[in-house]
């Protein structure tokens, strides 16, 4: 199988491209720049072929997957900068990104029949109440403008194709780019004590768990909305934070607050970011590992 994986300069599309290369399928990635620009890990995602594209450039977008040929596209890439993306000169790109790059590339996957993997969030939501969200739940009503236009891609997929994935993720940590376990990390080797929210409640995401997952969904027919974060219970941000210095080794103190006392976050956070996973299970696909064992896999990972 020849996948078409965009985003691979990231956390998940790095991964997903390996994951590729581990099951003998065909991995081409693309990104912004003009070279592969992720981690030089030595994986196989460094000597795997690469094209530049820019997703918010139709033709582009058209002739170079056109040319790929490829059997799956899986769709990574998208604008992440939750608090950036309220500014008002960076809406129209934002935008441009998570909805309209989007419809290019699904457009794109129904003139030549390819299966498309959509990756979304738990933002499209309104992120209220404590119980978890369903995958099939169409009640929409976004915080934010991330939230926003991520759901607008969401829609352009759904409703441009039938052959499709819309994957809803959370907490995204992984080996390649940001993430809140590696700030915690750094925030930790400065200071003795920190204030981290209690009261935003979810499960994080390990990109290289995730990555099976996906290649499992893609390796079917079974399409639709899913739900994918690891396992082992709803945790707020304090929870995770205190695991990670747990396992980490390190003493820093964290204290619980709350959103408004913390502050400093322009975009509006959803406080309920639970997210059922049943579907996977009702429709063949393992569940992610618990989080607590993604996060010590993680920190060995990120040791080497």
């Amino acid at each position: 199988m020849k996948v078409f994986v965009t985003g691979v300069g990231g956390q998940l599309g790095h991964d997903v491209m390996n994951e590729l290369a581990k099951r003998g399928h065909t991995g081409v990635g693309s990104d912004i720049a003009p070279q592969y620009s992720g981690v030089q890990d030595g994986s196989p995602v460094c000597t795997m072929p690469y094209v530049a594209m820019d997703i918010t450039n139709k033709t582009q977008v058209e002739q170079t997957i056109t040319a790929a040929m490829p059997d799956v596209v899986v769709h990574c890439a998208a604008w992440t900068a939750v608090d950036l993306a309220e500014e008002e000169d960076k809406q129209p790109l934002v935008r441009a990104i998570n909805a309209t790059g989007t419809q290019h590339i699904a457009d794109v996957c129904k003139k030549s029949g390819c299966k498309m993997v959509y990756i979304s969030t738990d933002y499209v939501f309104d992120g209220q109440g404590q119980t978890p969200w369903q995958p099939d739940c169409k009640d929409y009503s976004p915080l934010n403008i991330y939230g926003q236009t991520k759901l607008e891609g969401e829609l352009a997929v759904a409703n441009t194709l039938e052959k499709y994935f819309i994957v809803r993720i959370a907490w995204v940590f992984g080996k390649n780019g940001k993430n809140f376990i590696k700030t915690m990390l750094n925030i930790g080797k400065k200071f003795d004590t920190l204030r981290v929210v209690n009261d935003q409640i979810g499960t994080p995401t390990y990109t290289l768990d995730l990555s099976r997952l996906l290649v499992d969904m893609i390796e079917t027919e079974k399409y639709g909305y899913y739900h994918a974060t690891n396992e082992g219970g709803y945790i707020s941000w304090y929870d995770f934070a205190v695991e990670i210095f747990k396992q980490a080794g390190y003493d820093t103190k964290v204290h619980p607050v709350t959103t408004a006392e913390y502050g400093l976050s322009k975009a509006a956070r959803p406080y309920n970011s639970r997210l059922d996973k049943s579907k996977l299970i009702t429709n063949g696909f393992q569940p992610l590992p618990s989080w607590q064992d993604a996060l010590a896999r993680y920190l060995k990972e990120i040791e080497e």
